[in-house]
């Protein structure tokens, strides 16, 4: 056995073969006997896989006669062994398994999995994986939380259309959610994304940004949880949780609230930023006096008020969630049941990933001149499930790609809808279409009882702050041209969508010119924002 070098497995199975055991000797050597069984293909194996062999006999067994101990229960099953007994062997193993080092669990779970597939049992790996995640629950004490269980979705048993899987998705979320444009189609090949993660290099965070409150983020976020492969949903997590559950796991990560935990928590957002390249996705921590490696690679998508830092919104495709507008129509989502509605479509994502890892592995899509270096890495991924798919979705999803790239919202959530009233009620006063950026300032400067003269640090409001209060609201500065002269300025009609989803509604007879007319002085925007006005009653 020379050449290519014995995995773990194939280690025990050859110490079986030639009757040998492990021991462990003080400075953690471990020698074979009889020491006669020890050939150089051995040798050169024991090298390679040494910590993980001391590991495995510090946890117990230390001879592969006790290891194949814990399978024992499994030898007398037949060929499509009866549910009970094999209920009754699946618990006593998982009984044996309490306790032991995770490697040894590892090892057994998967020679499980692969004897029952010889034995014709249907989806092994959930029945395993059912069976062990209960032992771990039950282990714990009142007040101790409860054990992390995930059920991976049995496969659809027909090939799958990719291209109507994903009109489904689609229609899904937009049954539910006002989206910005391009957004249902993100979800939908991020969805995708969660069950081909390992055909690809690079894991894109899905970041739900919006300015306000009731953007429609936590239903977004329920339906991700009940469509994305192994989904946790977490209003707040540490630094230690996340890696260790990452490599344990490998979960599609929802983070609710960022706003109040990630932005100033620089070693949890290292953590998820390395997660962004497999080949980068680690962290090195001690276990004992023992370096290891463990993985933070996985698909996470991060929902807040506000904006990402930096370093994270780079490694994310942004969807700006919008609020509702009067007149839109969505349905309301029944909480009940949910996933259980859902399952289907989880079930066809499985299959159709299964049908096409090969050619996700291979591919290279073409991206966007539009988006920059980072921007292409985060879309690339999702553009290969769209060309495999077919039925006109690689030009959907370039389309979504070149609508979304570098998408932001403003972080101040009080700020931006102050703005919006006051340049409300300044467009209801006059009769023009556009109005030049000086112009504006000058009016908000002059607006008594308004944050804007001291808005940055004691500091009036500038062109650029202004800019980037509008940003959120995807409004954008652009020439104007007033009689002879060009300048920046603001077109009104821009401001038409922000005005009726983020202002309070008014009665339509307040005559005013300005399209909505005005608001009473005491009357606070949406979201809970007071809101102030400069019309007299």
């Amino acid at each position: 056995m020379t050449g290519t070098p014995m995995t773990l497995r194939e280690l025990l199975e050859t110490l079986k073969c030639y009757g040998g055991t492990l021991a462990l000797h003080h400075g953690d050597t471990i020698t074979i006997e009889p020491p006669h069984v020890l050939t150089p293909a051995l040798s050169a194996a024991l090298t390679e896989h040494h910590a993980a062999l001391v590991a495995l006999i510090r946890s117990g067994p230390s001879s592969t006669s006790a290891f194949d101990t814990l399978l024992a229960g499994l030898d007398e099953l037949g060929a499509r062994p009866p549910a009970e007994v094999l209920h009754e062997r699946l618990q006593a193993l998982a009984d044996g398994l309490g306790g032991v080092d995770p490697l040894v669990r590892e090892l057994v779970r998967a020679e499980t999995i692969a004897r029952l597939t010889r034995l014709g049992v249907r989806t092994p790996a959930r029945l395993v994986d059912a069976a062990l995640t209960s032992r771990a629950t039950s282990s714990g004490g009142a007040g101790s939380g409860r054990g992390l269980r995930f059920a991976d979705p049995d496969p659809w048993p027909e090939a799958v259309e990719g291209a109507a899987l994903l009109d489904d998705l689609v229609h899904t979320y937009r049954r539910f959610v006002s989206l910005p444009e391009g957004g249902a189609e993100a979800l939908a090949l991020w969805v995708m994304f969660t069950y081909a993660l390992d055909a690809f290099a690079v894991a894109p965070i899905l970041a739900l940004c919006s300015p306000l409150k009731r953007c429609g983020k936590t239903t977004t976020e329920e339906l991700t949880a009940a469509l994305a492969k192994r989904p946790l949903a977490a209003a707040n997590i540490t630094l230690a949780a996340l890696y260790r559950t990452v490599e344990q796991f490998a979960p599609t990560l929802i983070v609710d609230e960022a706003d109040t935990f990630l932005l100033t928590n620089l070693g949890l957002r290292g953590i998820i930023n390395s997660g962004h390249t497999r080949a980068t996705a680690f962290v090195v921590r001690t276990v004992g006096h023992e370096p290891r490696l463990f993985s933070t690679w996985g698909a996470r998508m991060i929902a807040l008020i506000g904006r990402l830092p930096s370093t994270l919104e780079d490694r994310a495709i942004v969807l700006p969630m919008r609020r509702r507008a009067p007149g839109e129509m969505v349905e309301r989502i029944r909480r009940d049941g949910l996933v259980r509605r859902l399952d289907p479509l989880r079930r066809r994502a499985a299959r159709w990933v299964a049908d096409h890892r090969a050619a996700l592995q291979a591919a290279d899509p073409a991206v966007p001149d539009a988006l920059n270096d980072r921007q292409a890495d985060n879309w690339r991924s999702l553009l290969a499930i769209a060309d495999a798919a077919g039925g006109g979705w690689g030009d959907r999803a370039r389309g979504a790609a070149r609508t979304l790239a570098g998408a932001v919202v403003e972080a101040d959530p009080a700020a931006p809808v102050q703005l919006l009233a006051d340049l409300h009620d300044l467009f209801a006063t006059i009769a023009a279409d556009k109005l030049a950026t000086a112009a504006i300032i000058r009016h908000l400067m002059r607006l008594e009882e308004r944050p804007w003269t001291e808005y940055a640090e004691g500091r009036p409001l500038t062109p650029r702050h202004l800019a980037q209060l509008l940003e959120g609201f995807r409004i954008k500065a652009k020439q104007i041209r007033q009689g002879a002269a060009t300048r920046k300025g603001y077109l009104r009609s821009d401001f038409a969508d922000a005005f009726r989803r983020y202002l309070p509604p008014v009665p339509a007879e307040s005559g005013e010119t300005g399209g909505r007319g005005g608001r009473s002085p005491d009357r606070g925007a949406a979201g809970g924002v007071p809101v102030k006005t400069n019309r007299k009653p």
